[in-house]
């Protein structure tokens, strides 16, 4: 693993992830049932030194303002990474938004540079509002609208066979300090309209050091992102950690239900971050599928279930799970190791369900403003009608509290 505290910012991290881990999988991407890119940790760093070089060509540097408003796909990990080496400001949008909130987004953060797709950047343009910055515009169609430029002809090209160049042939990042902000990130809005969240790259830093030490990745896991990745949960686990740690990311284009449970199966996913409601629908999924079989199949369930129970001393055992209980864990793929789940109230009779089949669901609390998450349940045993603990190096403090004990949480 690439130790954040040995950083002061997440360009030099990367960097020495793409070196360390030169040659395992970083990325793989897939539409439907076709896989569409398959790459390096070297190849993604030859890409975002070419991008980082089309960055330095238009006069990008320390401190200027670059919004990404992609879907989940290579291309966000390898622009991203271009803009932390020029030690640069990322601002990752929700491509669900409207054109129109989009816009508003646009117009308050101040970006310099745009990455986006085609289709997006087409409504975009028939919003209105201050001028929209330059743009790489990625999958794009017809001929280039004024101020934009395609992702090909921006050197965003993916690398060829031959995994780009030699980490040592490499310029080095940018140099930034921990208190130098690193992202705006837009918070959900829930409170009024959505907020520009400055982060820092010590907030990210000390993120990663406290998550890593509680779930450390490393070469082998195949980390599957649902979530979108401008979201706060995967920017972190679904980026930034797998990263550091050599483990593998694996986009879906298209997150269909049936393609998810594919994905599963086809990458052998071991770790997935989830929204409670997508955890709920699979645990319901999962009861269907035991309600389908035949009496003494089911019963041979239950026996196993008890079993199960009885040897892993009340904690979620996976790889138990996956002997007593294979048909249930072959549903996932066999290698599911960790759920992470936040972002909204969890029902613990779901976690707990799960739980039982072997499989770990880790139920945290957290909020934009902190980088991610602020606690997490440690599954020692599990407390599935609980957030969990602090991560390691924060504190908590409830304060203002009524009679029934609500109060503001203090971080």
């Amino acid at each position: 693993m690439i130790d954040p505290r040995l950083h002061s910012g997440l360009g030099g991290a990367l960097d020495a992830a793409y070196a360390k881990w030169a040659r395992e999988t970083c990325l793989v991407e897939t539409d439907r049932e076709r896989e569409t890119a398959r790459l390096t940790f070297n190849e993604v760093a030859a890409a975002r030194d070419a991008c980082a070089a089309f960055l330095a060509a238009r006069g990008f540097g320390a401190g200027d303002r670059a919004a990404i408003l992609l879907s989940n796909q290579w291309k966000w990990h390898v622009a991203a990474a271009a803009v932390f080496h020029r030690g640069g400001v990322l601002v990752p949008l929700d491509p669900k938004l409207s054109p129109e909130e989009q816009r508003a987004l646009l117009d308050h953060c101040d970006a310099r540079l745009l990455f986006i797709e085609d289709h997006l950047m087409r409504a975009l343009g028939k919003t209105s509002g201050a001028p929209l910055p330059f743009a790489v515009v990625v999958d794009a169609r017809g001929a280039p609208a004024a101020n934009t430029i395609p992702w090909d002809e921006a050197r965003g090209a993916s690398p060829g066979a031959n995994g780009g160049a030699s980490p040592a042939a490499r310029n080095p990042p940018a140099p930034r300090s921990r208190t130098d902000a690193a992202c705006i990130v837009y918070s959900s809005g829930t409170s009024g309209r959505p907020k520009g969240c400055i982060l820092t790259h010590g907030n990210y830093l000390a993120q990663l050091a406290a998550l890593l030490e509680l779930h450390p990745f490393a070469p082998g896991v195949r980390y599957l992102s649902i979530l979108p990745t401008n979201h706060a949960i995967d920017f972190m686990v679904g980026f930034l950690g797998p990263a550091l740690c050599g483990a593998t990311v694996v986009h879906l284009r298209t997150i269909r239900p049936e393609l998810v449970r594919d994905a599963f199966v086809r990458h052998r996913i071991t770790h997935v971050a989830l929204v409670p409601a997508i955890v709920k629908n699979l645990e319901e999924g999962l009861r269907r599928r035991v309600a389908a079989l035949s009496p003494a199949r089911r019963a041979a369930f239950r026996v196993a279930r008890l079993l199960l129970a009885s040897l892993s001393g009340g904690r979620p055992n996976p790889r138990l799970g996956r002997v007593l209980l294979r048909p249930i864990h072959d549903a996932f793929g066999g290698a599911l190791e960790a759920i992470f789940v936040g972002g909204a109230p969890s029902d613990p009779e779901t976690l707990r369900s799960l739980h039982a089949l072997g499989i770990p669901v880790a139920n945290g609390y957290g909020l934009t403003e902190a980088g991610t998450a602020v606690t997490l349940d440690r599954l020692d045993p599990p407390r599935p009608e609980t957030v969990g603990t602090p991560l390691p190096g924060v504190e908590l403090r409830l304060v203002n509290t009524g009679e029934d004990g609500v109060g503001e949480i203090l971080v």
